[in-house]
């Protein structure tokens, strides 16, 4: 039995969080905030981001929905400054949070959503 890619349909903007929002539950999803540049998976580019501090966020077993498809950077709004995908490769798909300053973070699965609230 071949494992289910569940595709990206969305993304909201609260105002102190992320949802993500997917056509299946995802089977694994890892964030971390990152120090080094962002670089792109698979081409290996910089990818800037705006934001003093930045969180990536992957999801395992992952890929763009094609509506969603050309979606790769949005306008932050509050502390999100903005928000580049970093990879959608080999079912890791990655997104990357410009943040107004380090913040403490939780990430919580309910159903289809995945949703990152900082504090």
């Amino acid at each position: 039995m071949n494992p289910v890619i569940v595709a990206l349909l969305a993304i909201h903007l609260g105002a102190s969080s992320v949802t993500f929002r997917f056509s299946a539950p995802p089977i694994a999803y890892a964030a971390a905030y990152v120090t080094g540049p962002l670089v792109e998976c698979g081409s290996g580019r910089t990818v800037p981001l705006r934001g003093a501090a930045r969180l990536v966020i992957h999801f395992r077993l992952a890929r763009t929905a094609l509506s969603f498809a050309k979606q790769r950077r949005l306008k932050g709004v509050g502390r999100f400054r903005e928000l580049a995908k970093v990879c959608d490769f080999e079912s890791d798909l990655g997104w990357a949070i410009g943040l107004d300053r380090h913040r403490a973070y939780t990430v919580s699965r309910a159903g289809r959503t995945v949703t990152i609230t900082f504090r």
